[in-house]
């Protein structure tokens, strides 16, 4: 018999809390999360976390980037420019 779970956050540690959370689906493994990265860097975001599974063919990146004044969106629309992200998403 399987028990309800639930899941608890400390406060503070809600990752929306420090930045803009983004969701990527990528292909081309290495080069297209070094294409993401470079992207990243040449706008001057600032990544706060970053997390990688490139286990599959399409990969997932969850990164965290700092608010610096600059609206959200305008990350989604640099990052969909990158010819391998097949999606982004904030949260």
């Amino acid at each position: 018999m399987n028990a309800p779970t639930t899941e608890r956050t400390r406060t503070g540690s809600d990752p929306a809390e420090h930045g803009h959370v983004v969701s990527l689906l990528l292909t081309d493994a290495d080069d297209g999360l070094y294409k993401v990265l470079t992207t990243l860097r040449s706008r001057r975001w600032k990544v706060r976390s970053l997390r990688v599974d490139m286990s599959g063919e399409i990969g997932r990146v969850d990164l965290v980037v700092t608010r610096d004044g600059r609206d959200a969106d305008l990350l989604l629309e640099q990052l969909r420019r990158v010819v391998p992200v097949v999606r982004a998403d904030l949260g």
